[in-house]
């Protein structure tokens, strides 16, 4: 059975449908725009399909002054960003039983985090804004919605240690990977950079 994900028309992302980079939603109003116009399809549909942007959670994750980063190694599925460093962990939003698009988006969020990495005590998170690039193949058909996640415990590791490989470092290295970094994260590199320093 195809796998159903979360798409938006481009047309339904008004004037900013082309923004390019990081794009700050504090009151999460354009968020709320944006699921108010979604709907499900099929993911073979859409994802070639220049009409849609796939609706992505896109989750960053720090304990204290340091930032998880990872790099996809030779078993991941996505071809495209083989080797790539990145410090968003991203995942498609797939339907649930839920009341309304911001438990959907919760869930598909809480599910990718499990999913993803595995690490021990509390945690808290906040939404930061969206991502969006238009100058890459993948990134034309995708758009970030961007979570800031702090954990307690800094025992984070990766769960598929055949598709990924990553930990924690300090966040004045993180400069260091820009050149090795796939497009969102240097996007949004320098917006992370600043919450790390507060």
């Amino acid at each position: 059975m195809q796998e159903k994900i979360l798409v938006i028309p481009r047309t339904a992302l008004g004037k900013k449908r082309f923004f390019q980079g990081f794009l700050r939603d504090e009151n999460a109003a354009f968020l709320k725009h944006i699921l108010n116009e979604s709907f499900f399809t099929g993911r073979d549909q859409a994802e070639y399909d220049r009409r849609y942007k796939q609706l992505i959670n896109y989750i960053v994750v720090r304990h204290r002054d340091r930032i998880f980063i990872y790099q996809r190694i030779k078993e991941t599925k996505e071809k495209r960003l083989l080797n790539k460093y990145s410090f968003g962990l991203g995942g498609h939003i797939n339907p649930a039983p839920l009341n309304d698009f911001r438990e959907l988006i919760n869930f598909n969020f809480k599910r990718e985090l499990r999913e993803e990495i595995f690490f021990k005590g509390h945690y808290s998170y906040r939404y930061l804004g969206l991502l969006n690039d238009e100058n890459t193949d993948v990134g034309r058909y995708h758009i970030g919605i961007v979570f800031f996640v702090s954990c307690s415990s800094q025992l984070i590791t990766v769960r598929e240690k055949n598709k990924l490989s990553g930990g924690l470092i300090p966040a004045e290295r993180l400069d260091f990977y820009r050149p090795l970094l796939e497009t969102w994260s240097a996007l949004l590199l320098p917006e992370i950079t600043c919450l790390l320093k507060q």
